[in-house]
């Protein structure tokens, strides 16, 4: 039992079989590259609304809707969920 034990353990610290959610300094960078060009640095706008302080999971769910005239980002629950954060972090 203790060498399956220590196994898995050795398993899960080799290598990345799961990545796991994205780390927080990751959120920035999602919302620069995705988000940023229509909802501005900051976002307080652009060519699509303002969405600065909105609530994360307002903000996942539109993403993850992805409705017209916003195209469907390739991005991973996790990542969706980040970048919600992170947009609820901004100061309107």
């Amino acid at each position: 039992m203790k060498r399956i034990l220590v196994a898995l353990v050795v398993l899960a610290l080799s290598g990345p079989a799961w990545a796991g959610p994205p780390m927080a300094a990751d959120a920035p960078a999602l919302y620069k590259r995705s988000c940023a060009p229509c909802h501005g640095a900051e976002g307080k706008g652009g060519t699509a609304p303002a969405i600065a302080g909105k609530p994360a999971s307002a903000v996942a769910g539109v993403v993850s809707a992805h409705p017209p005239p916003m195209e469907k980002l390739e991005l991973t629950p996790d990542q969706i969920a980040a970048v919600g954060r992170y947009v609820s972090s901004l100061k309107k």
